[in-house]
């Protein structure tokens, strides 16, 4: 449908399906194959779309070379593409297939492979963060193509790309409204009835939220080999974050939904790519890579950060000063609040708090927003050798401050600050990061329901420790995102939490996968650009 010009085409629902897989080894490709093409048949038969297959959904995950289609038994990939392309000419619907694709050099590809619902070959997603021994045989992908299919446009990521913020983002700038997760995720539990995983649990939540995209993902089930189980959880997750349907950990699944765009409208905070130039600039030259070269003896970095959760009352320069001494004596070597309404010239009591700094040691932060001729927020980190005031660069209805905040030295490492919505646009926690943050000190504001996952994704994505606080709550996470410590709801409880900076400084998230290195600088040109 044409739309009248200067409005948009009208949003209308469209079936997406998601087609979860039972592992087989290299060695079963056929088997695999056949039941690959059963769920093609059923997801055309409860009339998707919008279809999508798990990572490498053939010939399998764990390749192993760079040649798996020369192996006996594994079809050619040519010929697996056509009976691929022949299910969605036969169902008129859009496909993203997971598949190791070979190409003339001789390289080999963990790719998305498009194909459109006349069942030909439109293109291609190579997945670009590799994953442990993804390394050893697949090429990088450095694009993000975005695909029209008329109902809605998509962009496909692979896996292990959801860890890195810059890829499901540039697919957003690109224009997609949708994200497929073709994904394989390696799990464990204690039972395999509760395999779960980090990314369905938090990672792809705020990848939908702080995009305003609606996720749905595919993921295989059961074990691969001996060493390789996959949590299945195959779900589709709308904009606000919120999964609105899920598969089981176990059980081949063809997991339908349909999306009506006009019932979850994003809540993305706006970007301002003006203030994001660090993203494109090569690792080795950022703070963050000087400060790994660091020596360190881990046991002497042993230090304590605490979270105040705020009352929603008026910001109270007594309180927060007692409060940060009852925690110093308790040895807490940073404090963070939470975001509280203050009168205009509140700065006039700084100064009675950085006496009680210079007195009692460690750091404090907190935010304080006021309203008079125009609305601000301004985080403020005090340290005893120094105060630093940062305006929230990002954020709704509110006077906008034009710089990003320095990282500063506390005695619990290096801290970066996020002041409100900073904290929900993934860009400024990781230009922090390769700012050399260790420690990322968010003072919020209101209760948001995206609070703890967010700040959950930040420190998984940097590696770095996350010390988020908000009316009637707060957590603190490690670097591989684990909450160490939270406000239990319904008290104005302040916790604390044991850290160690030179956690922050191991950035590898898997042999051969680092956090900040393995990011591609010159593919992120979109996300700095005000197009």
């Amino acid at each position: 449908m044409q739309a009248k010009p200067g409005l948009e085409p009208p949003l209308e629902p469209f079936t997406v399906a998601c087609c979860q897989v039972r592992a087989l080894e290299l060695e079963d490709a056929e088997e695999n194959l056949q039941g690959l093409l059963r769920a093609l048949d059923e997801a055309g038969e409860a009339g998707a779309q919008l279809v999508a297959l798990p990572e490498c959904a053939y010939p399998a995950y764990y390749v192993r070379d760079a040649d798996p289609y020369a192996r006996p038994g594994v079809r050619p990939f040519d010929e697996v593409a056509a009976l691929f392309g022949a299910k969605a000419r036969q169902y008129g619907y859009w496909l993203a297939a997971g598949m190791a694709v070979p190409h003339d050099d001789g390289s080999l590809t963990n790719s998305g492979v498009i194909f459109d619902p006349t069942g030909e070959m439109v293109g291609r997603y190579d997945k670009g963060f590799l994953w442990h021994f993804d390394n050893y045989w697949f090429r990088r992908g450095d694009a993000f193509p975005v695909f029209d299919a008329g109902f809605a446009r998509f962009g496909v990521l692979i896996c292990a790309d959801g860890r890195q913020p810059e890829i499901a983002r540039s697919l957003a700038v690109n224009g997609a409204e949708i994200i497929l997760d073709l994904t394989a995720w390696v799990s464990w539990a204690s039972s395999v009835e509760q395999l779960s995983t980090t990314q369905c649990e938090y990672l792809m939540p705020a990848r939908a939220f702080e995009n305003g995209v609606w996720v749905a993902a595919a993921d295989k089930w059961g074990p691969e080999g001996n060493t390789l189980i996959y949590a299945g959880r195959s779900c589709v997750i709308d904009p606000h974050g919120a999964t609105r349907v899920a598969a089981p950990s176990t059980g081949d699944t063809v997991l339908t939904y349909t999306i009506d765009p006009a019932q979850a409208q994003s809540e993305a905070v706006p970007r301002r790519p003006s203030l994001y130039g660090r993203l494109t600039q090569p690792w080795e030259d950022s703070p963050a890579r000087a400060f790994l070269d660091e020596p360190m003896v881990p046991d002497e970095e042993n230090r304590r950060i605490a979270i105040v959760p705020g009352s929603g009352d008026l910001f109270d320069t007594g309180e927060v000063i007692a409060r940060y001494e009852a925690l110093r004596e308790q040895d807490c070597d940073l404090t963070v609040f939470a975001g509280e309404v203050g009168s205009e010239g509140w700065q006039a009591s700084m100064p009675a708090v950085e006496k009680a700094v210079r007195a009692n040691g460690g750091a404090l932060a907190f935010a304080v927003a006021t309203s008079g001729c125009t609305m601000e927020q301004t985080a403020v980190l005090v340290t005893p050798d120094e105060t630093v005031e940062h305006r929230a660069t990002h954020g709704r209805g509110i006077d906008l401050g034009e710089s990003s905040a320095p990282v500063t030295p506390t005695g619990a490492g290096n801290v970066g600050l996020l002041c409100g919505d900073e904290g929900l646009a993934p860009e400024v926690g990781r230009c922090l990061a390769l700012e050399g943050a260790d420690v990322l000190a968010w003072p919020t504001f209101g209760d948001h329901a995206m609070n703890e996952r967010v700040t959950r994704a930040r420190s998984d994505e940097n590696r770095v420790y996350t010390a988020a606080a908000w009316t009637g709550g707060g957590v603190v996470t490690a670097p591989t995102g684990a909450p160490l410590t939270a406000v239990p709801a319904g008290t104005d409880m302040a916790m604390a939490a044991q850290v160690n900076r030179a956690n922050a400084r191991w950035k590898d998230m898997a042999p051969g996968t680092h956090a900040l290195r393995d990011r591609v600088p010159y593919a992120y040109e979109a996300l700095v650009s005000d197009r």
